[in-house]
C-alpha cells in the first residue's frame, strides 16, 4: 500500500488506505516522527508526489539502526533526500587512521550520495563528548521512494565496511588489535587481508572446541615469535565471516583450552599477554568471530610448545622450524639478520 494525496490550493491531505492520516500546508514542511510512518511509504512513487511538498521525518531507527532522520524535498525536477545518521562518538574514535580520512573514502566508495558528506557536530558538556551526525544527500527523479532509500542506506553500510578495511590495511600491521572495535557481518567481507600478522581459519566439521585445540598453541608461537598478530576462527581464505556457532560453555571450554597450551610454553611467557576475544557476528544466531591475539615476543630466543616444536610467521603463514632451518633461522634471530 501507498500513501495518497489529495491537492488543494491550500493543502495537501494525505490518506492510507483510504483513511484520512493527516494534512499540511502546500508552503510549510510537513514535519511527523517515527518510523510508522517512514513504513507507510512503502510502494510510494516519488513521481506521485506533489512536486511542492517536503517532509522531515525523526526518529526512525527501528527502520534502519544507523538512520535518525530523513529530510524530503520534492520539486519539479525530482526529489532531494537527506539522510541523518545516528550520532557518531568521535571521543572513542581509536582507529589507526581520522575520522576525516574514513569519510573521504567512504565517499569514493559510495553509489548515489552527492558529496561532500555533510557533518553536523554536537558537544555534550555533561559527558564532554563531542559527537558528529553525518549528511547524505542523493536526488530522486522516479521509483519507489522507500525501495530507494533502504538501498542508499545498504550503500552506505558496504561503502563504511569496505572503507575500514582498505584504511586498515593500508595502515600498520601492529594496529590488527584494533579489530574488536568493529563489526563482523556473517557472509560478508571483513576489513582485513592476510599478511604477516593476520590469518584466517574457518572451521569445518561438528567439533570446533578440538579444532581450535588442536591448532592454537601453533600460531600462538608463530606470531610469538615473529612480529605479532591475530588468529580469527571464523573467517575462511578470501576473507568471509563463517561464524562458530558457539553456546556460552563451549567458549569456556574455548579459553580453557588456549590457556592450557600456553601454560605448556617453553620458555614460560605470561598468559595475560595473549587476548582472547568472541566477536558476535552480526546476521548469525549464537554466531562467533573468534580473535586470539599474540604480541610479540621481546626475547631474542625462540618459544616452544611441550613437544619442543616451534613455529614462526613467514610470508604470510605460519612454518615449522626443525633441523638445519631452525639452526639457521636462530643465529639469524641472534644476529637480527632477517
Amino acid at each position: 500500500m501507498a500513501i495518497d494525496f489529495e491537492c488543494s490550493a491550500e493543502k495537501v491531505r494525505l490518506f492510507y488506505k483510504g483513511a484520512y492520516l493527516m494534512d499540511s500546508p502546500r508552503n510549510r514542511k510537513l514535519q511527523v516522527s517515527g518510523s510508522d510512518f517512514l513504513l507507510k511509504l512503502s510502494g510510494t512513487k516519488v513521481e506521485d508526489i506533489p512536486s511542492d511538498i517536503s517532509f522531515y521525518i525523526g526518529g526512525v531507527q527501528e527502520f534502519h539502526s544507523s538512520l535518525s532522520a530523513l529530510s524530503l524535498d520534492n520539486s519539479e525536477r525530482g526529489m532531494r533526500v537527506m539522510m541523518q545518521t545516528n550520532y557518531m562518538n568521535l571521543g572513542a574514535w581509536i582507529k589507526p587512521f581520522s575520522f576525516d580520512e574514513y569519510l573521504l573514502k567512504i565517499e569514493s566508495l559510495v553509489e548515489g550520495i552527492l558529496p561532500p558528506i555533510k557533518k553536523y557536530y554536537k558537544y555534550d558538556e555533561a559527558s564532554l563528548i563531542n559527537y558528529v551526525i553525518l549528511g547524505l544527500e542523493f536526488f530522486i527523479r522516479n521509483g519507489d521512494l522507500l525501495d530507494i532509500i533502504s538501498s542508499r542506506l545498504e550503500g552506505f553500510a558496504r561503502a563504511q565496511r569496505e572503507a575500514e578495511r582498505v584504511l586498515y590495511n593500508q595502515g600498520s600491521s601492529i594496529h590488527t588489535h584494533l579489530a574488536r572495535e568493529l563489526s563482523f557481518v556473517e557472509g560478508e567481507k571483513i576489513f582485513l587481508e592476510e599478511n604477516l600478522t593476520v590469518e584466517f581459519k574457518e572451521v569445518k566439521g561438528g567439533n570446533p572446541v578440538k579444532s581450535i585445540q588442536n591448532l592454537v598453541d601453533e600460531y600462538i608461537l608463530a606470531f610469538f615469535n615473529s612480529q605479532g598478530g591475530s588468529v580469527f576462527w571464523g573467517v575462511n581464505d578470501d576473507g568471509i565471516v563463517t561464524s562458530l556457532k558457539l553456546t556460552s560453555k563451549m567458549k569456556d571450554d574455548i579459553r580453557k583450552a588456549v590457556s592450557g597450551k600456553i601454560n605448556v610454553i617453553e620458555p614460560p611467557i605470561d598468559p595475560t599477554q595473549i587476548g582472547v576475544f568472541f566477536h558476535k557476528v552480526l546476521n548469525a544466531d549464537d554466531g562467533y568471530v573468534l580473535e586470539v591475539n599474540v604480541p610479540q615476543s621481546q626475547s631474542e630466543w625462540l618459544y616452544f610448545n611441550s613437544s619442543g616444536e616451534t613455529w614462526v610467521r613467514l610470508n604470510g603463514s605460519k612454518k615449522k622450524l626443525q633441523g638445519a632451518a631452525l639452526q639457521d633461522y636462530i643465529v639469524k634471530r641472534i644476529r637480527k639478520d632477517f
